[in-house]
C-alpha cells in the first residue's frame, strides 16, 4: 500500500508525540509498504534525538512565518534591541515586546491557543503549502495524527477530493471537552464544526485511551478504535550494560519526564515520605526520589514537605540517558492526570515504564482506572490514588525487599516475550492500526 501518514510531531523533536508515528513508518515500511510521511520543517534543537529514516520518505514543509516569529521573541531578541542607537525606542519596544510575549504565554497555558492545541493556531498558515506537498498522489491510506489538529484538516481535504482510499484520523488526546485546555470562544464554536465535519468523513478514528475512545464513541459511533502509545524494545538495545547508579545502598525512585503543574501532583508521595521520616522509618541515606526532565523540579514541593534532604532534581536527560535511568532505577514514579471529568489516561511514559523492569508506583490513579487496570494486568506495579498510608506501606516493602528477590522484568520480557506487557509494543499496536484499513 501507498500510505501517508501527516504528524507535526516527528523525529528529531524528542517526545512520546514524535515516536508514536515514527514506529508507524518503521514497522509499517519493513512490512514492503511505500510510507512517506508529512511533517514541519525540523530546527536543531539541544533536546533532538537522532532516529534513522530507513525504508521510508520523511517530507518537511515550512511553516508560514514562523522564522520571523521565532526571531521576534526567540531568546536574544531583547539584547539585539538594546543595542539600538535610539535608547529610548529601545526600552519601549523591548517592553512592548516582552508584555505581548507574557500575553501569549498567558493564553497557551489557560486556553491553549497558540500551543498546537485549540484554534488559532501557527499550523493553520501550515494546511495549504503542506497540502500541496502531496496533493498530486494517490495514497492508499492516510493517517493523520493530532495534535496540533489541522493535520487532520489536510487529510479531510485528501480524502474530499478522493486522493485518499482510506483515511485514519488519530486524536492523541480529545480536541473537544480536552481536560488540560478550554479554548477559548468564539474559536471553541468553530472547533466543533469542524470536529464534526472531518470526523464524518474519516473512515476510522483512533485514541490512546478507552476513556477517551468511549468520549469519541458517544459522538461518532463504533468506528472508534483504542491503539496505545506502546513503547519499542529497539530504544533499549543501544543502552550501556553498565548501572546508572552505583551499589551503594539508597533506593532510588525515579520519576523522567514534563510535569503539568495543576495536573500532575506528587504531593501524596512527599506526604507519605514525611511520614515515614517523622517515624524514622527511612533515612535520606537509604532513599532518594529522583525527578528527571523539563518541568520537573519538585524541590520547592519537597521543601514544603520539609523532605528536600529525599528529593533531588537532575535536568533534562537525552532520551537514551532517560531509558538507561528508567531501566536501573529501584522503582519508578508514574504520576497520573488529575481531571474531574476523565481518568485513567495513558500516556507513553507508562508504556515505557512497563517495558524498563522496575516496579511502578503510581500516584494520582485509582485501581479502577485504566492505569490501574494495566499495571493490575501486567503486574508491573500498584496504584494508590491519593492513599497516603497505602503509598507509605508500599515503599517500605519495596525497600524490604531483596534485590535479588526482584525479577529482572525488563530481560524477561525480552527472553520469553511477555503476551501481557508485549500487547503494548509499538511493533504491536502499528499492527493493530493498519489492520484498520486493511480489514
Amino acid at each position: 500500500m501507498k500510505i501517508l501518514i501527516i504528524a507535526v510531531y516527528f523525529p528529531p523533536q524528542n517526545s512520546v508525540a514524535s515516536l508514536r508515528p515514527y514506529s508507524w513508518a518503521k514497522y509499517w515500511s519493513r512490512a514492503g509498504h511505500n510510507v512517506t510521511v508529512l511533517t514541519t520543517r525540523k530546527y536543531d534543537h539541544p533536546t533532538n534525538t537522532i532516529y534513522p529514516f530507513t525504508g521510508f520518505e520523511v517530507r518537511e514543509v515550512e511553516m508560514p512565518f514562523f522564522n520571523r516569529l521565532r526571531g521576534t521573541f526567540g531568546k536574544g531578541n531583547t539584547a539585539k534591541v538594546a543595542a539600538s542607537q535610539n535608547v529610548f525606542k529601545a526600552t519601549l519596544l523591548s517592553s512592548l515586546l516582552g508584555m505581548f510575549n507574557k500575553l501569549i504565554q498567558y493564553l497557551q497555558r489557560k486556553f491553549g491557543i497558540l500551543n498546537f492545541c485549540r484554534m488559532p493556531d501557527l499550523t493553520d498558515l501550515w494546511v495549504t503549502p503542506a497540502f500541496r506537498t502531496v496533493a498530486n498522489e494517490q495514497w492508499d491510506l492516510v493517517v493523520s495524527t493530532a495534535w496540533p489538529y489541522p493535520v487532520h484538516q489536510i487529510a479531510y481535504r485528501l480524502r474530499k477530493k478522493k486522493l485518499a482510499k482510506k483515511w485514519i484520523a488519530d486524536w492523541r488526546d480529545i480536541w473537544i471537552g480536552n481536560h488540560l485546555y478550554s479554548g477559548f470562544f468564539p474559536f471553541t464554536l468553530i472547533e466543533r464544526y469542524y470536529e464534526r465535519l472531518w470526523m464524518k468523513k474519516a473512515d476510522f478514528i483512533t485514541t490512546v485511551s478507552e476513556p477517551l475512545a468511549g468520549i469519541l464513541r458517544n459522538r461518532y459511533g463504533d468506528k472508534v478504535s483504542v491503539i496505545y502509545n506502546g513503547f519499542d524494545p529497539e530504544d533499549y538495545e543501544s543502552l550501556p550494560p553498565e548501572k546508572a547508579y552505583p551499589d551503594d545502598g539508597v533506593f532510588r525512585i525515579v520519576y523522567t519526564g514534563s510535569i503539568y503543574t495543576g495536573w500532575q501532583d506528587p504531593s501524596p508521595l512527599f506526604e507519605a515520605i514525611a511520614r515515614l521520616k517523622g517515624q524514622e522509618q527511612i533515612t535520606p541515606e537509604h532513599l532518594q526520589v529522583i525527578f528527571y526532565g523539563n518541568n520537573a523540579d519538585m524541590t520547592p514541593l519537597a521543601n514544603k514537605f520539609n523532605i528536600s534532604e529525599y528529593v533531588q532534581y537532575g535536568g533534562f536527560l537525552p532520551r537514551q540517558q532517560s531509558l538507561h535511568f528508567q531501566r536501573d532505577a529501584d522503582a519508578l514514579l508514574f504520576l497520573e492526570f488529575e481531571s474531574k471529568n476523565l481518568h485513567g489516561i495513558l500516556t507513553g511514559k507508562l508504556f515505557e515504564y512497563l517495558f524498563a523492569g522496575p516496579p511502578i508506583l503510581s500516584v494520582g490513579s485509582g485501581v479502577d482506572d485504566s492505569v490501574g487496570v494495566v499495571l493490575k494486568e501486567t503486574e508491573r506495579g500498584e496504584s494508590f490514588g491519593i492513599r497516603v498510608d497505602l503509598i507509605a506501606q508500599y515503599i517500605v516493602a519495596l525497600m524490604k525487599a531483596q534485590k535479588s528477590d526482584l525479577v529482572p522484568a525488563r530481560l524477561l520480557n525480552v527472553l520469553q516475550e511477555d503476551p501481557d506487557v508485549f500487547q503494548y509494543s509499538r511493533r504491536r499496536q502499528a499492527g493493530i492500526l493498519l489492520g484498520l484499513a486493511l480489514n
